[in-house]
């Protein structure tokens, strides 16, 4: 009778094993599709267009804070990781439209997340419609990306990268809009 409890208890564990190592492979398979994307190191390419056109976001210009060019890969995601538990927790898909455009968030979570971006590591936030208010769903992939840009634009425009993280998160100057739109980019490209 233990004999066959013993065999019963290699089978399950053998069992469980392999359902890890067949995750662990979807996982790095879902990982190596998204790191496949065409990536240049000033222009990120995206999805043809219509016309068979490249959108392309120039992110070349981008200078970030001493402390975030800093980071390691995984620090920098964590911290990223945190701004986008913020932004789930802060519900925008359930508010007026109107909401979107109250300015509530500050330069480092914008230095961190325009990091994320620079660096092509966004794959911790989903590709989940369900997190995002209509406003942004209904908006074309030419204008996602050109919002992008032009979030990155005013980002090289007004943010001092010379400040402390202390100052820059008093520096309050992003849309809830700006920082959905960033978190969507993530999200598709």
């Amino acid at each position: 009778m233990s004999t066959l409890l013993i065999v019963g208890i290699i089978i399950i564990l053998i069992i469980a094993i392999s359902l890890l190592v067949i995750l662990f492979n979807m996982n790095n398979n879902a990982n190596s599709s998204k790191n496949n994307k065409s990536i240049n190191n000033s222009v990120v390419q995206k999805e043809n267009t219509p016309n068979n056109e490249k959108i392309s976001l120039d992110v070349n210009n981008i200078a970030l804070p001493k402390k975030i060019k800093q980071m390691d890969s995984l620090s920098l995601s964590k911290a990223a990781k945190n701004v986008f538990e913020s932004f789930k927790a802060l519900d925008y898909v359930n508010k007026p439209s109107s909401k979107l455009d109250k300015i509530e968030w500050h330069s480092w979570q914008v230095s961190l997340l325009i990091a994320i971006i620079k660096s092509q590591k966004g794959y911790f936030v989903p590709n989940n419609d369900a997190l995002f208010h209509e406003l942004i769903l209904n908006t074309n992939k030419d204008s996602i990306v050109q919002a992008t840009q032009k979030i990155i634009n005013k980002y090289n425009n007004n943010v001092n990268i010379n400040k402390s993280r202390d100052e820059l998160s008093h520096d309050i100057i992003w849309s809830s809009k700006e920082v959905s739109m960033l978190f969507y980019y993530m999200s598709k490209y």
